[in-house]
Formats: C-alpha cells, sequence, structure tokens
C-alpha cells in the first residue's frame, strides 16, 4: 500500500476523541458565559438558601422525631464524647497526681496483704 491511498478501514477512535474534545471546549465555553452572568449568581444564591432552610427543617424534624422514640441525635452523641473525652482528661491528671504521690506504680509486684492462712492439709484417715 503507498502512503497516497487511504486505509479501508476508517479510525473511528480518532473521530470520537476529535468530536469528544470539540464538543467539551464549545460546552466550556458556553457554560463560562452562562456562569459569569449576574442572574446565574442569583439563582444559585436562592437555590443554596433553599438548600440550607430544607435542611435545617429536616434537621429539626428528625432531631424531634429521634426524641419522641427515645433515640439519641447525632449532636447528643457527639456532646457524649465531649463529655468523655473531658472526663478521660481529668482522669489523666489524677493518675499523674496519685503517681507523683505513690512514686512509680509497680505493674509486675503490686502490693498485696500477706497471705496468713494456709490451704489446709490433707488427713491420713
Amino acid at each position: 500500500m503507498t502512503s497516497q491511498q487511504q486505509s479501508p478501514n476508517p479510525d473511528f477512535a480518532a473521530a470520537w476523541r476529535d468530536w469528544l474534545s470539540k464538543s467539551e471546549g464549545q460546552w466550556n465555553n458556553y457554560l463560562n458565559q452562562v456562569m459569569g452572568t449576574p442572574e446565574f449568581s442569583q439563582s444559585a444564591g436562592r437555590s443554596m438558601d433553599l438548600y440550607l432552610h430544607f435542611q435545617r427543617t429536616m434537621n429539626e424534624a428528625m432531631g424531634a422525631w429521634f426524641t419522641a422514640i427515645n433515640v439519641p441525635t447525632r449532636n447528643d452523641v457527639l456532646e457524649l464524647g465531649e463529655r468523655l473525652l473531658e472526663i478521660e482528661g481529668r482522669l489523666a491528671a489524677i493518675e499523674a497526681a496519685l503517681s507523683r504521690v505513690t512514686g512509680p506504680a509497680n505493674d509486675e509486684h503490686p502490693s498485696r496483704p500477706p497471705r496468713t492462712k494456709r490451704p489446709p492439709t490433707p488427713s491420713s484417715s
């Protein structure tokens, strides 16, 4: 086949890539023009206001429903987690103060009361 002859099978993938690239460029230009207008900004702002109002309404309704069926809400769980962290911090401070007063703890041989009672010995019958 010489360089002047064309392939009998057209390259559909190349045609597709070319069309896709041009189409993407056209949409990009169009959407950039549309999004640059004050009308679009106002519309987007109104949409965000509506979404936030809907979200607030749903959160209040779900909170009331969870309260009615006696199930903790997300905020309840978060508050509980914060309180638990505060308690753990206080406990760590108490442990540190106790170790300063009593000295380092010996985990291998904790102090035990002396063992004075002996196990019974088997008696001969």
